[in-house]
């Protein structure tokens, strides 16, 4: 993930239901699985949590995600009609 992608809300993520993830602090990092959240601590251990344990904000999904998130944030192609 790259810092210039957009970010969502923990709630933002819960209703799309799409993978998501958040680097944490302190070399935690945080992943949505669609379903449930899950911390992986510095040491590599993964740990199901509760969603109100995870961070509120910061939450990007992968650049090919084509939710509604996500692709409302994409320039849309325009095309030009012809009129014959």
């Amino acid at each position: 993930m790259t810092a210039d992608r957009q970010t969502y809300s923990r709630y933002q993520v819960l209703c799309a239901e799409r993978e998501a993830w958040n680097d944490g602090e302190d070399g935690e990092a945080y992943y949505y699985d669609g379903i449930s959240f899950w911390r992986r601590d510095g040491k590599g251990k993964e740990r199901l949590l509760p969603s109100w344990r995870t961070p509120a904000h910061g939450w990007r999904h992968t650049e090919a995600c084509d939710c509604d998130l996500c692709t409302a944030h994409r320039p849309a192609e325009i095309k030009s009609l012809h009129v014959a």
